[in-house]
């Protein structure tokens, strides 16, 4: 087809995507845990949650983003599923902000005047190692550039497609297979914000008139959707409930607002709208606020039949104590002892998971008689909140099996047993801890940050490394193998202390980086005594776990004595 920029549309359509991206990533970073207390905190009735998701969705320029944040908070009890609801729903009429946005500014105003600026004054001062806080704006600054540039670039593609088909062949098209094009483009990319773009600059180079772009941005609020729903394909019951909820009140949605599309174009004229770019807009926004007005008087009965649909038997995460019956207590502590293998299995695992990238596995096997299954695509957030409900679940089935008269060597084991799952968690719980800043640490525009983190890196690449060779031949980690591994463990963590110092003397290191960077080198050096301590206490002796303890650094404490359950006995060292 002559004429038609094959390459400038799919460019603009990348070059969007990727500032789609990139302003994502930028607000997030100013803004993200503000909206996250915004969402979990100011969600108390249906109208606030309904507000609280379109605002935050309004800024993070992602209902996608904001949906999957509900669905970890519902997965972690942090959110009631009537409320999560109502920010799901709120999220929907907040992602229309976008269309308005590209309408007035994309199509409205001469973008080379504005794109090229933003490009530049943004990049050089993101590349220029400018403070966090004012590389984020900058970042913000490139973006909204970039984002100017692929509308541009759709636009014009666009306008020379024009003369090049047969603008009256699309009349015999139905308004169906528009629907289908917005669903399945959505859903490629998606992006119902991307499919709103390419339909407004359609319908601004007269290629398809405005009741077939509405069909198309109807079909874009249900593509998007696959997005929440394979978030939650393995996720608790909670979060398939949150991820059914979006997706009937998305087709109910576009089933009425497909079937009403005429009505309601009438309307958006009807209130004075003429421009056929910003009545698609309002039509956008005005069938989601429809939808929001027919869900938001039965979310309660809604959400009772969710919690009818995905039964809690899906939460369970263990693979032995779920089975076993506490009243046989030598099968009971064999089933135990089977868990906490799983769980510290899954605690490496995960913890190799938590760097931007995720460290190689290396060479061995690792340290317990237990391979976990592949997370698939899982979050790290994801991984520890099943994690947590593990530990949950060994605790409360131990309980039980503590509730049985045990002999002396029983409840001795079952003590070490409870000890090393405690231990596993918290080597997840301090590496989860800091993993904000080392995903910072990577994207920082400061070359001797970006230095520290790939000492970071290098250093728990090396120590998983390590743990991988413990157990070999099936034999179990000796006391002299773990014994070396800690006082290797300490040498990485003081040789960076020093580093750190020094470049602070040398004024290589900003301030605002110092105690961050310090923080870090702790997190990580709690979270290897940790797993050291749970690999101890799984495969050693009593004594011979207390022997360890006994070493420099290790702030070793009286072994509890048999009886309920509390708290471990022993925590990592304090940063020196």
């Amino acid at each position: 087809m002559q004429g038609f920029q094959y390459w400038e549309f799919l460019g603009g359509i990348g070059l969007f995507l990727f500032a789609m991206w990139m302003l994502e990533t930028a607000l997030r970073g100013l803004a993200g845990r503000s909206l996250r207390r915004l969402i979990q905190h100011y969600t108390g009735s249906r109208l606030k949650a309904v507000f609280a998701g379109a605002i935050s969705t309004a800024v993070l320029q992602s209902s996608s983003l904001i949906s999957l944040i509900v669905l970890a908070f519902v997965a972690a009890g942090l959110m009631a599923l009537e409320n999560a609801l109502g920010v799901v729903f709120g999220a929907n009429l907040g992602t229309t902000m976008t269309g308005w946005l590209v309408a007035t500014v994309g199509f409205k105003l001469s973008l080379n005047e504005f794109a090229l600026p933003l490009i530049g004054v943004g990049s050089l001062v993101l590349v220029g190692g400018a403070r966090k806080s004012l590389a984020e704006l900058a970042r913000v600054a490139a973006a909204i550039g970039f984002l100017l540039m692929g509308i541009e670039f759709m636009k014009s593609s666009v306008g020379s497609l024009h003369d090049a088909i047969d603008i009256e062949a699309l009349a015999h098209y139905a308004a169906w297979q528009y629907l289908l094009f917005g669903i399945v483009f959505a859903g490629v990319v998606q992006s119902s914000s991307a499919t709103m773009a390419v339909t407004l600059a359609a319908l601004s180079g007269g290629i398809i008139d405005l009741s077939s772009a509405a069909a198309i941005a109807v079909g874009a609020d249900l593509g998007t959707t696959t997005t929440v729903l394979l978030g939650a394909a393995k996720g608790a019951a909670g979060k398939k409930r949150v991820a059914l909820a979006h997706f009937i009140f998305n087709l109910t949605t576009a089933v009425l607002a497909f079937s009403l599309r005429n009505p309601l174009l009438t309307v958006v004229a009807g209130i004075g709208i003429q421009d056929p770019l910003f009545a698609l807009v309002a039509f956008h926004s005005l069938f989601n606020l429809l939808g929001v007005v027919l869900f938001l008087p039965v979310v309660r009965p809604f959400a009772a039949l969710l919690e009818k649909r995905f039964g809690d038997a899906a939460d369970r995460e263990g693979l032995f104590v779920g089975d076993a019956t506490a009243t046989v207590s030598g099968a009971a502590i064999a089933a135990i002892a089977k868990e906490t293998a799983h769980l510290i299995a899954r605690v490496i695992r995960q913890n190799m998971q938590g760097f931007p990238a995720r460290l190689p596995t290396p060479p061995g096997s690792l340290p317990v008689p237990f391979e976990p299954a592949h997370a698939g695509a899982m979050t790290f957030d994801d991984l520890y909140r099943q994690t947590k409900r593990l530990e949950g679940e060994i605790l409360a089935f131990s309980v039980r099996v503590q509730s049985q008269a045990l002999e002396t060597d029983q409840a001795s084991r079952l003590t070490q047993l409870l000890s090393a799952a405690r231990h596993a968690v918290h080597s997840a719980k301090s590496l989860r801890d800091v993993r904000h800043d080392l995903i910072d640490f990577e994207d920082s525009p400061q070359h001797d940050v970006n230095r520290f983190s790939e000492h970071f890196r290098s250093v728990m690449t090396a120590f998983y490394g390590r743990v991988f060779t413990l157990r070999s031949n099936e034999q179990a980690p000796l006391l002299e193998g773990l014994s070396d591994l800690l006082r290797q463990i300490h040498e990485w963590h003081d040789h960076l202390h020093k580093e750190v110092y020094a470049g602070i003397q040398a004024d290589r290191i900003d301030e605002s980086e110092i105690s961050s960077i310090l923080n870090v080198n702790r997190e990580l050096l709690n979270s290897n005594l940790a797993l050291v301590m749970a690999l101890a206490d799984f495969h050693l002796t009593p004594d011979r776990s207390d022997a360890l303890m006994q070493l420099p650094g290790m702030n070793p404490s009286p072994r509890r004595a048999p009886g309920p359950i509390g708290s471990p006995r022993r925590e990592p060292a304090p940063d020196g």
